[in-house]
């Protein structure tokens, strides 16, 4: 049977709820301050190659907030 939008949603809050998602940010955040730094672009090849990477890191550091927010709004459109 597959998961309703709503059940998809929670799944995903619960899990960000761990220990592991919680280190796995935190290893994430850490990742992105050494991405930033100028001293690791030496071609356009790498600031690509580092936007690509930071689109990455901010999609799933932000992934807790827009969770919640679609949860929200699914809520709002279904009350229970």
């Amino acid at each position: 049977m597959p998961k309703t939008d709503q059940q998809f949603l929670e799944d995903r809050i619960s899990m960000m709820e761990t220990e592991g998602w919680l280190d796995l940010v935190a290893d994430l955040k850490n990742l992105e301050e050494s991405i930033t730094s100028f001293d690791n672009i030496h071609s356009e090849k790498d600031l690509w190659n580092i936007k690509g990477q930071l689109r990455i890191l901010n999609f799933l550091l932000s992934l807790d907030t827009a969770t919640t927010l679609a949860l929200e709004e699914l809520q709002e459109g279904n009350p229970t």
